[in-house]
């Protein structure tokens, strides 16, 4: 017998996950994302979500839109959504937001998929929208425990003649997951159905209702009673944990009524429903293909009202199913004999912008003129953002990181995601649909110089509070926040507030000199919380002179002739700031780099156990001069890739002249790439990793 959550090897191309009650499956048959497999492998809450809503159940772009929200809505709980369906030929477990777009389009001719369609649309390479049985065959088979859908099928109100009876009933009977449904469709036979149901052995419940009334979908009464009511997830994960080391091979339903606010008039539906139902006889629909059209008629004659309330049950049930997830895991977790190992456990958490650059480089020689004049150009598009490419870079570099952040549900978003390696781990990463992915535009002359850069950053804004309390959890676990200048003062705030109360150091990319000032201008009490700051000589000068340094203007630091000059400005912008920080990691492009600290260069910055170590007082600087590079092919991301070296060194306690060099071979590789970030960076057999290089020179402040 396997012991309970333990991934095994492959055998014949034959795959198990975790427990006994998997089915197993042909692991070239089925694609589960990274998101879904990381948290399948390390025991993570994760809920199944079935796609016949959209491809069937919803018209677009309520369809997308509401598949969109149910997923984030089960990551504002912490955890994992998976949305299964079938995209050409391909069982899909786990869906990104390009293939949610493309399911949810109008004209993709889609077949609801039963177990008896499973082979047929794998076979041909067909595009398939999963029901409740389908959902609940895959579930089980790569071992998901929890699903919410809106409503289950059931007996027909004509059952008892026609036989006509949902294979969900029958799945439920044999595949241990717990579904999460706002009851039986109510267009269905509620009494036969529930009969059923016990027949085939499904424990049937209701949701934080003392009466156990089962809900009927859109009402909150069906007129018939559950036998088990649970008053919290716990209580429900705790049997679904029961049930599960019982070996039942059997479903759990949980009936969780549709919020009262959005709870129709029992007498209206009814009449709707029996209209609707009539409809469908008369146009001659059957089989598979009665629910969506019935369900449509209703949406008609109902003004829409119906579609709203279906909309609404099913994030309430998705919230009510990650809760229970989230339970189950823990129950799980304490008590299974296999050691879980959460791999971002002292990882870093970046949270910060993703932004999509679109660059124009002029090919013509005449200067550029804002008259209206069309040039002709060369055009590059990369994933960019201070944040984003922080994430990307430590990721690669130290094995592990979380990124918070936030894109438009667009293909910039998708962008963006896929340009993310599997080891970064993205579950709070949200997807706003008010506002685009962050997007900019660089125009350059044919000298390769910066003329304008317009850009629109609003959904910034959407890394809120909010967010960051929701991942609490987080912060609590990680060995530093890396956080850059796009955040708000109020998502500062609440950073401060989580990094003072766990004791995690800050670590801030300034980002632009217009911003780098902006977590300085929160109270001292807060904004202590920053022990690092990483800003090129502009940012600096910015940041310099919001502490009273007599800095000089822009256009003067520009025309700096000598390394001396250069140097002249770092001590005294360095005296005016390490009073408020613990350490300056100053880029100067092809110069070099200053780090100005309180620590000393041979203290380690961080302990066994990923605590930071706090400065010792002694402020001191070094100039460590870079090494000239033989071929430039963009300076783009040079400074994000610096700092990602140093921070992935920091955390693997080096020296700061360790920690220098391994920030300079990041930067040469990503001089020597057109991205920001190259694919492939350099392991951890790298002799960067074991380089101590000399400060040119030292300095005391």
């Amino acid at each position: 017998m396997l012991s309970k959550f333990r991934v095994c090897g492959l055998n014949g191309g034959w795959r198990i996950f975790s427990k006994v009650h998997e089915r197993k499956y042909h692991r070239g048959l089925i694609d589960i994302s990274p998101e879904v497999s990381r948290a399948l492998r390390n025991s993570q809450p994760i809920v199944a979500l079935e796609s016949t809503i959209i491809t069937h159940g919803m018209p677009y772009p309520q369809n997308l839109n509401t598949a969109l929200e149910v997923e984030d809505t089960v990551r504002a709980q912490n955890a994992v959504p998976a949305t299964i369906a079938i995209i050409k030929g391909r069982i899909k477990v786990g869906l990104s937001q390009e293939e949610l777009v493309m399911l949810a389009a109008p004209d993709l001719k889609a077949i609801k998929t039963s177990r008896r369609d499973l082979a047929h649309i794998v076979s041909t390479g067909g595009c398939g929208g999963t029901t409740v049985a389908g959902t609940l065959i895959i579930a089980s088979t790569v071992g998901i425990r929890l699903f919410a859908t809106g409503g289950i099928g059931g007996v027909h109100r004509d059952g008892h003649v026609s036989m006509d009876i949902s294979a969900d009933l029958v799945e439920l009977g044999r595949s241990p997951v717990a579904v999460i449904s706002s009851g039986i469709k109510s267009i269905l036979d509620i009494p036969r159905t529930l009969e059923y149901l016990e027949t085939q052995g499904v424990c049937v419940a209701t949701w934080m209702c003392p009466t156990m009334d089962f809900p009927a979908f859109y009402t909150r009464k069906s007129g018939e009673k559950a036998t088990i009511n649970f008053n919290s997830a716990h209580e429900a994960a705790q049997l679904i944990d029961t049930s599960l080391k019982l070996n039942l091979n059997s479903g759990i339903l949980i009936g969780a009524p549709i919020p009262q606010e959005y709870a129709m008039d029992d007498d209206a539906i009814d009449e709707a429903i029996s209209n609707a139902v009539e409809e469908a006889r008369r146009d001659g629909i059957t089989g598979k293909m009665v629910t969506p059209y019935v369900l449509g008629a209703i949406g008609k004659i109902t003004d829409g009202r119906s579609l709203v309330a279906n909309m609404a049950l099913i994030k309430n049930n998705a919230k009510i199913a990650a809760q229970i997830a989230v339970e189950l895991s823990s129950i799980t977790n304490a008590t299974t004999n296999v050691p879980q190992v959460n791999p971002h456990k002292y990882c870093p958490t970046i949270i910060g912008g993703s932004i999509v650059d679109i660059c124009y480089t002029i090919l013509n020689e005449r200067d550029i003129e804002m008259n209206g004049a069309t040039y002709k150009s060369e055009t590059k598009i990369s994933a960019g953002g201070v944040g984003r490419n922080l994430a990307e870079g430590i990721s690669k570099l130290h094995g592990a990181a979380r990124f918070i952040s936030a894109v438009g549900a667009d293909q910039n978003g998708a962008f963006i995601r896929k340009n993310l390696p599997e080891i970064c781990n993205t579950d709070s990463m949200i997807t706003n649909r008010a506002h685009p992915t962050a997007n900019c535009a660089v125009v350059l002359n044919c000298a390769g110089e910066c003329k304008i850069i317009v850009g629109d950053m609003q959904i910034h804004s959407s890394i809120s509070p909010d967010l960051i309390e929701r991942n609490e959890k987080a912060i609590a676990d990680s060995s530093i926040i890396v956080i850059d200048a796009n955040l708000t003062h109020e998502t500062m705030e609440m950073i401060f507030k989580l990094c003072h109360k766990y004791k995690k150091p800050v670590f801030f990319e300034p980002t632009d000199m217009t911003i780098a000032p902006k977590p300085f201008e929160l109270s001292q009490d807060l904004s202590s919380a920053v022990k690092f700051i990483s800003p090129n000589i502009y940012e600096l000068g910015a940041i310099g002179k919001f502490f009273g340094a007599a800095t000089v203007p822009f256009g003067e630091i520009s025309r700096f002739a000598d390394e001396k000059e250069v140097l002249e400005f770092t001590t005294e912008m360095c005296t005016a700031i390490l009073p408020h920080v613990d350490t300056i990691v100053l880029t100067l492009g092809h110069h070099g780099v200053v780090i100005a600290s309180k620590n000393s260069p041979e203290c380690e910055f961080f302990t066994k156990d990923q605590a930071y170590v706090p400065s010792l007082g002694h402020l001191s600087g070094r100039f460590y001069a870079a090494t000239p590079v033989s071929s430039v092919v963009s300076v783009s991301g040079a400074g994000d890739s610096f700092a990602s070296g140093f921070i992935s060194a920091m955390l693997r306690r080096k020296k700061e002249s360790v920690c220098v060099a391994v920030g300079f071979e990041a930067t040469r590789r990503t001089l020597a790439s057109s991205k920001t970030v190259p694919d492939v960076l350099f392991d951890a057999n790298h002799e960067c990793w074991s380089q101590k290089i000399s400060a040119e020179k030292e300095f005391e402040f």
